[in-house]
């Protein structure tokens, strides 16, 4: 076990907090199930991580999966991909799934990725929190790819890996990825901290969540809508961004307040 599993009780709690009367199946089905709700009711975001670098906090939150949970139920958080991949990595667990996490590289270059992988009947699906695909993409011997309203992941072998690709806002641009071996929580404890030294996500808000009909991402005030019928981006002024966090994603006027309060400090101090 690369991570202290949720108890039985935790497991439920997240399970009705995600919209299920009972516990899913641990079939794909099931997985399917956890998967999309999961992309459309836990955000990809930075909003604790940027609270705490700007404390200094000792440690970068939501890498631990009953802290990520805890918060999340409070305030509506979710992590960036080392927290949020142990959340669901234990959530599966603890629902009876075989799960593993993964290392792996964006834009195939060093280890700055995390993500998880469930073996069913002996075929793996890859359910990654970070790129929010909504349905559990195949780790085949040939390439194959799934679309969530317009929103395309793609999953191609190479040797004895895989490269996936998703969307960005920009209809031009994917963002390649591979897959590496497994690792175990030390690992990403290492790695989140890592990040405390630099990452796209240290600086700005981002935010990236599902509905039913497309995807979300928001970065600092550019706000992108990707649907079956493309791609719209919308500047929005700083308050609409609160007003979209706290109304579409879920978060807590006390968290987007406490974050917008740090932006403003930093861009002051910055002027002055």
């Amino acid at each position: 076990m690369s991570i202290k599993p949720l108890s039985a009780s935790g497991v439920d709690q997240v399970v009705e907090r995600l919209g299920f009367a009972e516990r899913p199946g641990t079939d794909l089905d099931g997985l399917h199930a956890v998967y999309s709700a999961w992309s459309r009711r836990v955000p990809f975001d930075n909003l604790r991580k940027l609270v705490a670098l700007h404390f200094n906090l000792p440690e970068i939150p939501g890498i631990h999966p009953d802290d990520f949970f805890a918060a999340w139920q409070l305030t509506g958080a979710g992590s960036t991909c080392w927290g949020s991949n142990n959340a669901i990595h234990a959530l599966l667990v603890g629902l009876g799934f075989e799960a593993k996490l993964h290392a792996a590289s964006m834009f195939d270059s060093d280890i700055n990725h995390g993500t998880t992988i469930v073996t069913i009947d002996g075929e793996r699906w890859m359910v990654d929190t970070s790129l929010h695909g909504d349905i559990p993409v195949s780790l085949r011997s040939e390439p194959t790819a799934v679309e969530h309203a317009g929103f395309v992941t793609s999953v191609r072998p190479d040797g004895d890996q895989w490269i996936f690709e998703c969307q960005t806002p920009d209809p031009n641009f994917r963002i390649p990825c591979r897959i590496h071996d497994e690792m175990d929580h030390a690992f990403t404890l290492e790695a989140n901290e890592k990040s405390r030294a630099w990452s796209p996500f240290n600086s700005g808000i981002m935010v990236g969540i599902n509905d039913a009909t497309g995807v979300w991402m928001l970065k600092d005030n550019k706000l992108a809508r990707i649907e079956a019928e493309g791609t719209t981006t919308t500047e929005l002024q700083d308050s609409e961004v609160d007003e979209w966090m706290i109304e579409t994603s879920g978060h807590s006027p006390q968290l987007v307040a406490e974050v917008r309060a740090i932006l403003d400090f930093q861009a002051e101090s910055a002027e002055s």
